[in-house]
């Protein structure tokens, strides 16, 4: 067993007891901290005409914020006929913790399947200079005797378009740089230069709080690694087609239960990171499929193609290497271990 020196398990307390279905009972720090935002819609949105700066100053306070009018309706009306193909034929059953809920359809890899999604959506000025902003890194080196500058970009991370529909439940509150393994320290106030990804969701359709619109916990991107999140702190990000939620991966949220009989939440989700969190070699383009196909398991993993726990890496929602080689005797785990916390 390879020694882990970087983690955070060390602060598990375990309880040796047990849930009904055999979950180990845990506690886990608890720093004390008891801030709550109460906030009303008019404190998120940005005024009018929106600009980086505007954006940002919502996003150190609030983790979040929302742009009207961000994209145009033909071009929401683009991507959703771009992806739909997908969207119809995505078949899910779900998980044990309902993460993903059996009436949520995704059609991952947007910016692919759709070109208005990658040059309006993607390099959408605001998302450029924003993303940059959280995410960009400049910094000078030391070569022999001379000294060099470079700036890393934010790139892209994710574009996922999803379909909630009719009958699904509330998606468990989390942040999204758990990919990342970002533990937080509690902080009084924001500081640059921790966050590794900023979303902007996309409304394709009109999005309520009734058919399922994203929730989120305002201010919980200054909370510490361990707070627990509670269900009355949430506001729902309710969005007219063509409107943009920007929101900080520090923060927690979730998707909503959809409680309409017939209404479809349609919302494009794309996630930038730091341009830094990569490989330094591209080994993907130009190497034929059949290659990675040749090789065993453990040169794939080691290769990248494998998912790094929870959730970093995948293809089409399943670890790459079930895709390369769908008849290996192979399993991949989504966690390692999973606890009940006792608060």
């Amino acid at each position: 067993m390879t020694e882990v020196i970087t983690s955070s398990v060390f602060n598990i307390e375990h309880l040796n007891k047990v849930t009904e279905d055999g979950r180990p009972i845990i506690k886990l720090p608890n720093s004390g901290d008891t801030r709550v935002l109460k906030l009303n819609k008019e404190d998120l949105i940005v005024s009018e005409p929106a600009t980086p700066e505007k954006i940002e100053e919502k996003l150190k306070l609030y983790g979040g914020c929302i742009v009207r009018n961000y994209l145009l309706e033909e071009d929401c009306d683009q991507i959703l006929k771009d992806v739909s193909p997908r969207l119809n034929s995505f078949s899910n059953s779900g998980d044990a913790s309902n993460f993903i809920s059996p009436t949520t359809r995704r059609a991952s890899g947007t910016c692919l399947r759709s070109r208005t999604a990658a040059e309006k959506m993607l390099i959408h000025p605001l998302n450029l200079a924003v993303s940059n902003r959280f995410l960009g890194k400049e910094n000078v080196f030391r070569i022999g005797e001379e000294a060099v500058t470079g700036f890393s970009k934010a790139q892209h991370n994710s574009c996922i378009t999803f379909s909630i529909g009719p009958g699904s439940k509330d998606q468990p509150l989390h942040r999204d740089d758990y990919l990342h393994h970002s533990v937080r320290p509690y902080r009084e106030k924001y500081t640059f230069g921790t966050e590794t990804a900023v979303g902007t969701a996309v409304a394709l359709r009109r999005t309520t709080k009734a058919n399922g619109a994203t929730r989120f916990i305002p201010g919980s991107h200054l909370w510490d690694h361990y707070r627990r999140p509670n269900e009355e702190d949430v506001f729902y990000a309710e969005l007219e087609k063509g409107d943009c939620f920007f929101m900080l991966a520090s923060c927690y949220h979730g998707g909503s239960a959809n409680t309409t009989k017939d209404e479809q939440r349609i919302v494009t989700f794309l996630f930038m990171t730091q341009g830094t969190l990569r490989q330094e070699e591209n080994i993907f383009l130009g190497t034929p499929i059949e290659y990675f196909k040749s090789l065993s398991i453990p040169a794939l993993a080691a290769l990248g193609l494998q998912t790094s726990q929870p959730f970093c890496g995948w293809h089409e929602n399943e670890d790459p290497i079930r895709f390369l080689l769908p008849e290996a005797d192979y399993e991949f785990t989504q966690f390692k271990d999973v606890y009940m916390v006792e608060d």
